[in-house]
């Protein structure tokens, strides 16, 4: 039992050290706002939750995960940047 809580406590650790120092910096084209952005599992996945300024009670999502540049909706572009 006692490798296993090792394990445990070494996932969370990981886990928040990747949440601080590994998250990637988006910037969203004009008119949209970034509202979270939140780590999938233990490794590079990222889920990216947005709205537009015009209709900002509506709320759609992407996922990103490392090497991705860029991600497009429609005709804008959210640019990342990666630590």
């Amino acid at each position: 039992m006692g490798w296993f809580k090792t394990f445990l406590i070494g996932a969370a650790a990981s886990k928040s050290y990747q949440n601080i120092y590994n998250k990637p910096i988006l910037t969203p084209p004009s008119g949209f706002v970034i509202r979270s952005i939140k780590q999938k599992g233990l490794g590079k996945k990222w889920e990216v939750k947005y709205s537009k300024e015009t209709s900002m009670n509506l709320t759609s999502t992407f996922t990103i995960s490392g090497g991705v540049k860029s991600v497009s909706v429609g005709k804008d572009k959210f640019y990342i940047d990666w630590p």
